[in-house]
C-alpha cells in the first residue's frame, strides 16, 4: 500500500510560500528607500517589456523565468506580485494606446 504524500507537500510548499509574501514583502520594502523602491520598479517594468518583445505572446512561464533571472543578475529579488503588477500595467497601457487610435480613411475623415 502506498500511500501518495505529493498533495500534502505540495500545499505546505503553497503556504509556505504565502506566509514568506506576506512577512518578507512589508519587510523588505520597510528597510529600502524610495528611491530603490523606485529603481526596482522601473528596472522590473523593463524587464517585462524587454520578456515581452523577446518571447512573444503565450510564453508567459519562459518570460517570468527571464524577468526573474535578469532580476537576480543585477543583485534585485522581487515576488512574483511586483512582476504580475508590472506585467498588468503593460496590458493596461497597450490596451489604451489601441482604444486612442483614430483612423483616417482616403478622404481625410475620421472613422
Amino acid at each position: 500500500m502506498n500511500i501518495d504524500l505529493t498533495p500534502i507537500f505540495q500545499a505546505i510548499i503553497a503556504l509556505l510560500a504565502a506566509l514568506v509574501t506576506y512577512k518578507l514583502v512589508p519587510w523588505i520594502k520597510a528597510r529600502t528607500t524610495e528611491s530603490q523602491q523606485a529603481l526596482l520598479s522601473a528596472t522590473i517594468r523593463t524587464l517585462v517589456y524587454a520578456a515581452e518583445q523577446l518571447y512573444g505572446a503565450g510564453k508567459g512561464a519562459e518570460k517570468l523565468d527571464y524577468v526573474v533571472g535578469e532580476l537576480e543578475k543585477r543583485g534585485f529579488t522581487a515576488d512574483r506580485a511586483e512582476i504580475e503588477a508590472a506585467v498588468a500595467e503593460q496590458l493596461n497601457f497597450v490596451g489604451g494606446l489601441t482604444d486612442e487610435i483614430i483612423i483616417e480613411n482616403a478622404d481625410g475623415a475620421k472613422e
